[in-house]
């Protein structure tokens, strides 16, 4: 993400496009000296600190050679609405620092994975035996998705490494990114589609019933 004051994006903050400016000072800091700062303790690491604010709601915003460090945001939308609070939760904070630890997201990935087939009455000796059943249920487009994930994370390589769902390993962003798409297919087969079919069968329904009619099962 290339940002830069003097610019017009779309605010972290507060969502909206509006037009950001460099930071001379916050709150008494002088912001050119941290950055000076920043650029000698850390230039070994670091060469490129954006410091800027949001004209909008003159929030500010942290960049160090273009990732943002502050505040944390996620690239990907949020869970879907109609997914159970802890799964979604699972999923919109591995979202979240996926950007700094691609360890650390994968671990919450696979405990929402895990947690999504718990829900659905799929619970085994570990993750791989669970996706083995899942596997068995599921549509064959959804069933090769999540049959890659276990070459993805290499079960079969280290067995007993993924007894335990919050286990860290090593993620490259391609198999990030399949993986995000995974969870999102199995977001909608399980819960946005039935609670989509839901709602029109009942709105249905309604009308049914107006007519004299019996309604839908």
């Amino acid at each position: 993400m290339s940002i830069e004051a003097w610019s017009n994006w779309n605010c972290p903050h507060c969502k909206n496009a509006n037009r950001f400016e460099e930071v001379y000072s916050y709150n008494g800091t002088n912001i050119s000296n941290l950055k000076t700062l920043c650029n000698t303790s850390i230039q070994n690491s670091y060469n490129h600190i954006v410091i800027c604010r949001c004209t909008s709601c003159w929030k500010i915003i942290i960049l160090i050679n273009d990732q943002m460090i502050y505040p944390l945001w996620a690239q990907r939308n949020s869970a879907p609405q109609e997914v159970p609070y802890e799964i979604a939760q699972d999923f919109n904070e591995a979202c979240l620092v996926e950007s700094l630890s691609s360890k650390a997201a994968s671990a919450l990935w696979r405990r929402c994975l895990q947690n999504i087939f718990h829900e659905q009455g799929i619970k085994k000796k570990d993750l791989n035996q669970e996706i083995e059943e899942a596997i068995k249920t599921l549509p064959s487009h959804l069933s090769d998705a999540i049959d890659a994930i276990r070459n993805i994370w290499n079960f079969s390589a280290h067995p007993m490494k993924y007894t335990q769902t919050w286990d860290i390993v090593e993620v490259e962003e391609w198999e990030t990114e399949w993986v995000l798409d995974t969870l999102e297919w199995l977001f909608d087969f399980y819960y946005v589609a039935p609670a989509k079919l839901k709602s029109k069968r009942d709105t249905l329904n309604i009308k049914l019933t107006a007519a004299w009619k019996p309604n839908l099962k």
